[in-house]
């Protein structure tokens, strides 16, 4: 009996690291094959969203170079309208623009999509603030020349967004 005992503690024992060892084998195996489906999903998963992040960029790029003075003058200004005409359609044409490209955001950076709303605050500001002098009734020229001067006279509101917004670009390459 006490052979067939010693026999029997041997075989468990051995039975019993045979069963770890093949228990660490396979769970080594099992995490490794998780790690590479992750990973394969999520180059998947970028194949498809870059493209659309990308899209993204290019819309907020257009945005801001539609928001900019010169753009703005040059395609609302009419000769035969007021100051205060010009001033109104200015305002709704950079809110349009921007509620237009709100569905953007979810694919740029928090701190992109800050500078881009900024940019848009900073230009209704410069517009109401080149508007507040003139008399309502006037021509529209004026208006649209204050505008202009200073578009050349300072830094374009669009700008720092614009330099973010290919930070971010590069970053994605």
């Amino acid at each position: 009996m006490d052979i067939f005992a010693q026999l029997l503690i041997a075989s468990l024992s051995s039975g019993f690291m045979l069963f770890g060892a093949v228990y660490m084998v396979l769970r080594k195996l099992l995490a490794d094959e998780s790690h590479r489906r992750n990973v394969q999903l999520l180059s998947t998963a970028r194949g498809i969203t870059l493209p659309l992040r990308l899209q993204a960029h290019e819309r907020l790029l257009v945005l801001l170079e539609r928001i900019s003075p010169e753009s703005l003058v040059l395609r609302l200004r009419r000769p035969d309208t007021t100051n205060a005409d010009l001033h109104s359609e200015l305002v709704a044409a950079v809110r349009s623009e921007f509620e237009h490209n709100l569905s953007q955001q979810i694919y740029v950076s928090p701190e992109l999509w800050s500078a881009i709303t900024r940019a848009k605050n900073s230009m209704l500001a410069c517009i109401n603030a080149c508007a507040t002098p003139l008399a309502p009734t006037d021509s529209s020229m004026q208006l649209a020349q204050k505008l202009l001067e200073w578009n050349a006279d300072s830094e374009l509101p669009t700008t720092p967004a614009i330099r973010q917004l290919k930070k971010e670009v590069a970053k994605m390459f």
